[in-house]
Parts: structure tokens; sequence; C-alpha cells
């Protein structure tokens, strides 16, 4: 790699930890509070990212996320296998909370301003797509892709928000219910032996 695409990318990494330290803290992030954060210039940081709200969702997108594989490494059984990543998502949500909440307030404030629907969450889809590989072939096609994505809709963000925020649940609780709602979905799509 060139020297200047080097700088170019120690940069815009050192612009995202500080915007993820602002998230960590609480703070909103704006272009001036990175800037002082990353010891840079309010122009640099124009030149990367010209928008708050894309900076949040980059520096969140850039948290880095346990490879599918690895997660599943010794799991055969397909129950265990989508529970682990139920578990894991939701629990990457918790661990990650402050990132995640500004990361929806503005993805859903970017699709609001230019009324489309920005894909959230297509880590979760292809990790459950990972989980249920072991019966995909018994599987209609449409019965597998409806419990990829229902499965998607168990765990994350999303998911984190109404346990803690509309049902108030503790988080042992909380891993109960969902563990509820992922068997429910299980017991209704798996293929019966």
């Amino acid at each position: 790699m060139a020297p200047r695409t080097n700088q170019k990318n120690r940069t815009r990494e050192a612009l995202l930890a500080a915007a993820r330290e602002l998230m960590a803290e609480g703070e909103n992030v704006t272009l001036a509070k990175v800037a002082e954060r990353a010891k840079t210039g309010r122009a640099t940081v124009y030149r990367y990212f010209s928008d708050p709200g894309v900076l949040a969702l980059d520096a969140t997108l850039d948290i880095e996320v346990m490879p599918t594989a690895e997660l599943l490494e010794g799991l055969e059984d397909v129950r265990n296998r989508v529970h682990a990543v139920a578990r894991y998502y939701l629990d990457f949500s918790r661990k990650h909370e402050a990132f995640f909440r500004q990361f929806l307030a503005e993805s859903l404030k970017a699709s609001l301003q230019d009324g489309t629907v920005k894909m959230r969450g297509a880590r979760r889809v292809a990790a459950f797509g990972e989980a249920l590989e072991p019966v995909c072939s018994s599987m209609k096609l449409s019965d597998y892709e409806d419990l990829t994505l229902r499965l998607a809709m168990t765990t994350g963000i999303e998911q984190f928000v109404i346990l803690e925020d509309i049902l108030r649940v503790d988080q042992q609780k909380g891993c109960r219910l969902q563990e509820g709602l992922v068997d429910a979905l299980l017991n209704q799509y798996l293929p019966k032996v």
C-alpha cells in the first residue's frame, strides 16, 4: 500500500476511534468534537465525513464482530448454532449499547430525511444463514429464507431496546424470553426428524 494511502487509512481510523470514544461517553458525535478528540482540524474531519450522522454510522459499523465460523466452531446441533448467534448479537448490542443506540438514531434520522430505509442487520442475517447451513438442503428455499429473516428479528439493538426500554426486564429474563422466541421459530420451521 502506498504511503499516502496508509496515511489516509490511519486518519480515517483515528476519526472513527474518536467518534466511538464520544459515543461510549454518551456524547453526540459532532465534527468539532471528533476533530478535537482526534487532535486534527475540522477541515480534515470534513474531508472524510461531511455529515456527523454518517460518521456515527460508520464508527458503529466499524466495530469488529466475531466471525460466524469462529462463533459456531464445534457446534453441530442446529438449535445450539442458532442460539449461539442470537445470544452473541444480543450480548454484542448490550456491550456496545451507546454505539448502537446512536447508530439506531442516526439510521432512523437518515431514513426520514431521504425517504429510504437503509439495510441494517445484514451481519445478523448472514450469521443466521450460516448457522442454519446444516439443514438448508432439507428445507424449502422459501422457508429457509423466511426463517433466516425472522431469526434476525430476535436479536440486535432493536431487540435489546424492546427488552430494556419497553419490557424493562433484567438480562437473565431477557435471555430467557429471547430463547423462547428463537425456539418457537425453530419449532415451526425446522424439518421434523
